[in-house]
């Protein structure tokens, strides 16, 4: 194959300031409407900073970021505001703007995007899997390496000697049914050939936002959920109102703690601590009901944070032969029962402490 040599100054992403302005430029482009695609002048700024190389020097192992003794360059693209980081590898001895360099740049992106997107929205490993490459093969590369792990999605593309590759970072795994569904109906409208032009397929993917929940509404509807425990385990309506009282505590605290910036596993032991400290408190001094009924009480507000998706997908993960990724989801999420159980026993002990001294 041959290659053109050009200075370091001529190529389009051959310094980190111009693959900085690359990825910023695809964020504020990425919000404009869907129905006014970038046309083909603008198609390098929609597509990544290019990362097509030879196939060749691709297998070969990369150097320190800070090498530029073979003319690679490593730079990190984080946009401040957006919820992911995406990292590429380039080769500043190739002629990078070649439209099928850039078709092939912006598959790639577009495919990292759509996994990065489901994971990040709750989705099962084979879920993203088959997802990636069912798309993939609808827009016809049929040469696809997929990798996924618990930080990231690494998508890489052949198409003969060139190879792009695209890496991003997964920082968040919630829980977004409404999103899944969407992004489902998007793969389905590119199978049908609904959609055919990458950088709407693109855009549209990058329109899909999760919905959130009014935080108000979430605490009334988590904490009649913990009244609602401790009915169907027998509690009386002194324990139920003591579960509803704690419960409203434990969603406060857990939504300022995250505002604050909190990480998760603190998060979860210092709500239920607050929150099972508030129901026992409430049941023994309100109502005056028996130790096992403040025990009822205060249980049946932490299980409010249990994460059960997590523990789900963990076990279907595992099933389905997706070993690490299920393994991760599961220890995750043991962590997370863990730090709320530290927290009850916590408020169990401080109750206890209080009812002996008052």
């Amino acid at each position: 194959m041959t290659t053109t040599h050009k200075p370091p100054q001529a190529s389009a992403s051959t310094t980190p300031s111009s693959a900085t302005t690359a990825g910023a430029s695809e964020t504020a482009t990425a919000e404009k409407p869907l129905s006014a695609p970038p046309t083909n002048s603008n198609a390098a700024t929609a597509a990544p900073a290019v990362t097509a190389h030879n196939a060749d020097t691709a297998a070969s192992p990369l150097p320190e970021p800070n090498d530029h003794s073979h003319g690679y360059h490593y730079s990190e693209i984080s946009t401040p505001g957006t919820e992911h980081g995406h990292w590429h590898w380039d080769n500043e001895r190739l002629e990078l703007n070649h439209p099928a360099d850039e078709e092939l740049a912006l598959k790639t992106k577009l495919l990292a995007t759509l996994g990065w997107r489901l994971a990040s929205c709750g989705a099962e490993t084979r879920l993203i899997v088959q997802s990636v490459k069912k798309m993939a093969y609808d827009l016809g590369c049929h040469a696809i390496d997929l990798s996924i792990s618990r930080n990231g999605i690494l998508v890489k593309l052949r198409n003969g000697q060139k190879v792009s590759v695209e890496y991003m970072e997964i920082r968040h795994f919630v829980i977004n049914m409404d999103s899944l569904a969407r992004l489902h109906e998007i793969c389905l409208q590119v199978s049908e050939g609904k959609l055919t032009d990458l950088h709407k397929i693109f855009f549209t993917i990058r329109a899909v936002r999760p919905r959130h929940y009014n935080h108000k509404h979430i605490i009334v509807i988590e904490a009649l959920a913990g009244a609602g425990f401790a009915y169907l385990n027998g509690g009386h309506l002194g324990v139920c109102i003591s579960a509803l009282l704690g419960g409203l505590c434990l969603m406060f605290f857990r939504f300022l703690f995250i505002k604050r910036g909190f990480f998760e596993t603190f998060t979860f032991m210092l709500s239920a601590c607050i929150g099972s400290l508030v129901a026992s408190l409430v049941a023994h001094y309100g109502f005056a009901v028996s130790s096992f009924e403040v025990t009822l009480a205060a249980t049946a507000t932490t299980l409010l944070l249990v994460p059960g998706f997590p523990l789900i997908n963990g076990f279907l993960d595992i099933f389905k032969g997706y070993v690490t990724m299920g393994f991760n989801r599961l220890v995750i999420a043991v962590v997370v029962v863990m730090s709320a159980a530290i927290g009850l026993l916590t408020s169990t002990y401080i109750s206890n402490l209080i009812f002996q001294l008052i």
